[in-house]
């Protein structure tokens, strides 16, 4: 009985061509798939990046979130919030933030030039006195 073994059957101690091929395209099938899934998961991050700073930190944040506990209910609330223009859907409220936003900047710049260096001469402690 001359039965031939399969190609793939190796003498022992010759090198498996066939489990090395295959490691191999497991390996490029993995790193392919990690790509996807980084991929699929910046979706939200990519459609939020032309909008306000606070929407693009909610939804970087619930992209986090999503990532970290594999649940998919952040990530689609993130999509959706990135969706959904807030600037257009209140905008009177998100010109008061402005506009007190830049006030705080105009007076932190005015405190921050009039602010004069601390003299050496002076105490940084002050003293207690006891009226007992």
């Amino acid at each position: 009985m001359d039965a031939e073994l399969p190609f793939f059957v190796v003498a022992p101690g010759g090198t498996d061509f066939l489990m090395l091929a295959i490691g191999i395209f497991l390996v490029f099938v993995l790193l392919g798939l990690g790509a996807l899934y980084f991929t699929v998961q910046a979706i939200p991050d990519r459609m939020a990046s032309g909008s306000h700073k606070i929407q693009m930190q909610m939804v970087g944040i619930l992209g986090v979130i999503s990532l970290f506990t594999m649940n998919n209910a952040f990530w689609i609330a993130g999509i959706l919030l990135a969706a959904i223009p807030f600037h257009e859907l209140f905008p009177d409220h998100f010109a008061r933030v402005d506009q007190a936003l830049a006030a705080k900047e105009e007076t932190t710049e005015i405190d921050d030039e009039e602010t004069a260096p601390v003299d050496a001469d002076v105490p940084a402690v002050a003293e207690v006195q006891d009226n007992a």
